[in-house]
């Protein structure tokens, strides 16, 4: 599948979850619901007004959804830890519905309890017929929670590997352009 640009995308229901949450995925200075809601904005507008009653909603259902730890979704989403500020980054498009998420370091700079979260949480996805695409350069989480590896060697996928084989000695072996 080829997108003409990110909107394509959006449109067609693939969704990133990008590496630099900070620079790329949020804004910090918005509130936890303005965050959410930013990206299918329409659909909280009444008339030509957006609805903070809708706004809020949503953002309360992801807050519980993805127990993201705030007792208030108004409160500045950069005041969360990092842990929670990446389940904004993905409550933000799992509220849109995602056919297909592409989530690059998921748990990148987040305490070992927020990672089994979001490890759980994209199980769930994965079960629930969401294609999840995870790009990491952490073996052991690569291993722990893939059912399929592409490895990459020269920005070619060398081969790809399903769950049985999947172990660190194959992926270095492809990763550095020797076949299995």
């Amino acid at each position: 599948m080829h997108f003409a640009s990110s909107a394509d995308a959006v449109r067609a229901g693939v969704f990133l979850v990008p590496e630099d949450r900070k620079g790329s995925g949020l804004l910090l200075d918005l509130s936890i619901a303005q965050n959410i809601t930013l990206p299918n904005l329409q659909a909280y507008v009444a008339g030509v007004v957006v609805s903070q009653e809708a706004e809020l909603k949503q953002a309360d259902r992801s807050r519980t959804d993805l127990d993201i730890r705030t007792s208030n979704v108004a409160q500045r989403t950069g005041s969360l830890s990092g842990g929670n500020q990446q389940k904004v980054v993905l409550a933000k498009w799992l509220a849109m519905q995602p056919k297909a998420i592409i989530l690059d370091e998921p748990t990148r700079g987040i305490d070992v309890g927020a990672k089994a979260e979001i490890y759980r949480l994209m199980r769930a996805l994965s079960d629930s017929g969401v294609a999840v695409l995870m790009i990491s350069s952490d073996m052991e989480e690569v291993i722990g929670v893939s059912d399929r590896v592409a490895v990459m060697h020269e920005g070619h996928i060398q081969g790809t590997l399903d769950r049985a084989q999947c172990s660190e000695e194959n992926i270095l072996r492809l990763a550095v352009g020797r076949p299995l």
